[in-house]
């Protein structure tokens, strides 16, 4: 290998590793406040499903903004967007801690924070495009893995932050992740190119996109329910508030080290992206399902199939959409995306009434068959992304 090739490898690591970094600093709240459902909802004395709203009102934001915030991508480019993203969920998490006293000022900023993660994960969807990686499919799958992570961290901080130092001392540890994003995005993103990306066009047709949305609404309906209250329903089903939040924690790792797995062979895989989409999201919802029984060995078991395969379809079915869309993939993905915080919105809301009505047995009923939905519809446009 040259000087140059090392110098290349170097380039393109430190901007995947910047996307993963960006992506964990934007979505940390979104999962933070499900991570934290147990003390926040005993402090403001709310219900599970007035709880659903305000982690609900996070994705409600991005869905209306993760079109603009597309559009807006391809005008500023990625060092732009992704500089204001990161000041903005800075100060909207530290505003939560240092004046969260009322449980409509959480909600507030947590819409803002929403709004942020959508711009955000347009923004570092056309970074990796634009740097034109030899190995997309990897780099899509370590970027996406940043999701998990961040429910992971936000996992941890129950047992390590939340019941020691209080669940706002969470929100001041999403602070310095976001700003150390932002040290690596004017470090390692470069400015530049905007021209090309304005006159940018999505390949994939207006009908391809429009599926690919609402499939991605059913599932990402489940995997927010997953991530929601996978906490609270331990604890339901006999575990501590501590090894709830370290299960949601080491669940979310298992299903980084999927992701990642996947990623390794992707570039080089002769099965289409929204295949392999649709079967992982069907084997998750048999994972989901297992979490119906209130069996506190089995609820542990299973979290780890949930996880592992119900969290492995965004990795291809955002290879699939970047890779047919080029310099485009702001614009496409951000269509594609307001279908993912659309099924996250709803997913809080919905089963925040299933719990109250119902209990956790028929949420997750409800959550394994919406996985299932949404992998028919998947696999029903998987020539469209081929």
């Amino acid at each position: 290998m040259t000087d140059t090739d090392r110098t290349a490898d170097i380039s393109n690591r430190l901007i995947v590793v910047t996307t993963v970094v960006a992506t964990v600093g934007c979505v940390y709240p979104g999962f933070l406040i499900g991570a934290v459902t147990v003390q926040v909802r005993d402090e403001f004395d709310v219900s599970a499903a007035t709880y659903g709203w305000a982690m609900g009102t996070y994705f409600l934001a991005a869905t209306f903004a993760s079109i603009l915030g597309g559009r807006l991508v391809q005008r500023v480019g990625p060092r732009r967007q992704l500089i204001g993203c990161l000041l903005t969920t800075m100060v909207a998490q530290g505003l939560i801690a240092a004046i969260g006293e009322s449980f409509g000022v959480i909600v507030a900023l947590l819409a803002v924070c929403g709004v942020v993660n959508a711009a955000n994960q347009t923004a570092v969807n056309l970074a990796l495009t634009r740097a034109r990686l030899p190995r997309l499919g990897l780099a899509i799958a370590l970027k996406q893995s940043g999701m998990p992570t961040a429910a992971m961290i936000s996992g941890a901080t129950v047992p390590l932050l939340a019941l020691t130092l209080g669940w706002r001392s969470a929100f001041v540890l999403g602070v310095g992740i976001a700003g150390a994003a932002l040290v690596l995005v004017l470090r390692v993103i470069e400015p530049g190119g905007v021209e090309t990306l304005r006159t940018a066009r999505p390949v994939s047709t207006r009908r391809a996109l429009f599926w690919s949305m609402i499939g991605g609404a059913f599932l990402s309906f489940s995997a927010g329910g997953l991530t929601s209250w996978l906490v609270a329903s331990g604890v339901d089903a006999g575990l501590g508030e501590g090894m709830s939040g370290w299960l949601l924690s080491i669940g979310a790792a298992f299903g980084v080290g999927v992701r990642l797995f996947w990623g390794l062979r992707m570039d080089a895989m002769r099965a289409l992206p929204y295949s392999m989409a649709a079967l992982m999201a069907g084997v998750g919802a048999f994972g989901m399902l297992g979490l119906a029984p209130r069996i506190t060995a089995l609820h542990v078991v299973v979290t780890f199939l949930a996880f592992g395969a119900g969290w492995s379809w965004p990795v291809f079915t955002n290879f699939g959409i970047m890779r047919a869309n080029g310099d485009a993939a702001g614009a496409a993905s951000g269509v594609t995306q307001m279908g993912i915080y659309l099924g996250v919105f709803l997913g809080p809301l919905v089963t925040g009434w299933t719990i109250d009505e119902f209990g956790y047995s028929w949420m997750w009923v409800v959550v394994a068959t919406c996985m299932a939905i949404g992998a028919a519809i998947t696999y029903a446009v998987r020539e469209e992304f081929a």
